[in-house]
């Protein structure tokens, strides 16, 4: 099998010859996008990954350029630029050279925060900050959809100018499930539905969801990924070791592929190559060769020795 076919086997929860692998980081937001495609090769190539995801730091600045929310009721107002933006028009060029570079042989998948994560960056990257923006969303709640719903329209045509450039889908970080923000009910009011028009854009244009279950760090990187159960997803990730999921129950609750399973705040980066190599072997006899590709729990530190991550994925070729 080739990369591709590799992972088309595990998005059909198929066993392919071997266990796929990948790891990844993220890139100082200032690289050009000639930098930031050499950065994503270069990993690519030390790791022998299966598949590219490529971050792009700059990404939530699509509705910072500008704006300015002081009161709920400015997002009714927000205009977005679509894809005459820089923020669109980098990774656009990311994905065709890194296309250009690889040849074809491994599948692309761009990163994409979700809207309401957007909508976030506007408070945080204008002198504000999260609380700011949960106190917004529970003062006027309809205000900040409509803002969420401009996003989630911008990066839906993004996607198909992303997969028109080469990627094959999206590596979509699901976020804002941590139980300390909402309660459930509010989160599918508030949160689901943008989620799902940005997933269900790539499906609808032949792309692959891999879904990761985000939780950030001043929650404890604590999640609630069984919120997500029905998400049209291909392959699934979340952290593992902080939400009490394991890579077994995930892939009967999602009943849908799995990815990841190694802790990138604990053995990643503090265990021997031997220990790593030994627990992934552990997961691959765990879940199964079918529907599962080896990872970290989240992006792993660009500091971290790549024999680290080299242990990890050759363990999973043997």
């Amino acid at each position: 099998m080739n990369k591709i076919e590799r992972m088309q086997a595990v998005f059909a929860g198929k066993a392919p010859d071997y266990t796929p692998a990948g790891f990844w980081f993220h890139y100082p937001a200032d690289l050009t996008a000639e930098e930031a495609a050499k950065a994503h090769v270069k990993l690519y190539r030390q790791l022998d990954n299966d598949i590219i995801k490529v971050m792009d730091d700059s990404f939530g600045h699509m509705v910072t350029e500008g704006i300015d929310i002081r009161k709920p009721s400015d997002w009714r107002e927000i205009r977005l630029p679509g894809r005459d933006c820089q923020q669109y028009r980098k990774m656009e060029k990311v994905i065709r050279l890194i296309a250009e570079k690889t040849g074809g042989e491994v599948m692309i998948f761009p990163t994409f925060w979700s809207p309401f994560k957007i909508a976030s960056f506007t408070y945080c990257f204008a002198g504000r900050d999260d609380a700011a923006f949960m106190k917004d969303c529970a003062e006027d709640p309809e205000s900040v959809l409509a803002g969420v719903q401009a996003i989630a329209n911008a990066e839906t045509d993004w996607v198909k100018g992303y997969l028109e450039a080469g990627a094959s889908g999206v590596y979509y970080s699901g976020q804002f499930s941590e139980p300390q923000r909402f309660d459930r009910e509010t989160w599918e009011k508030l949160v689901k539905p943008s989620d799902l028009q940005v997933l269900n854009e790539v499906k609808a244009q032949g792309g692959y969801n891999i879904l990761h279950i985000c939780g950030e760090a001043e929650h404890g990187f604590r999640s609630s990924p069984e919120r997500y159960v029905g998400y049209p997803g291909d392959l699934f990730n979340w952290d593992t070791h902080r939400t009490g999921l394991s890579l077994e129950e995930g892939k009967k609750l999602f009943q849908a592929p799995v990815l990841g399973g190694l802790d990138n705040h604990g053995l990643l980066v503090e265990g021997s190559l031997a220990e790593i190599a030994a627990e992934t072997r552990r997961l691959i006899e765990t879940v199964g060769r079918e529907g599962f590709m080896v990872g970290a729990d989240c992006t792993v530190p660009n500091t971290i020795e790549i024999e680290r991550l080299r242990a990890a994925v050759d363990a999973a070729k043997a």
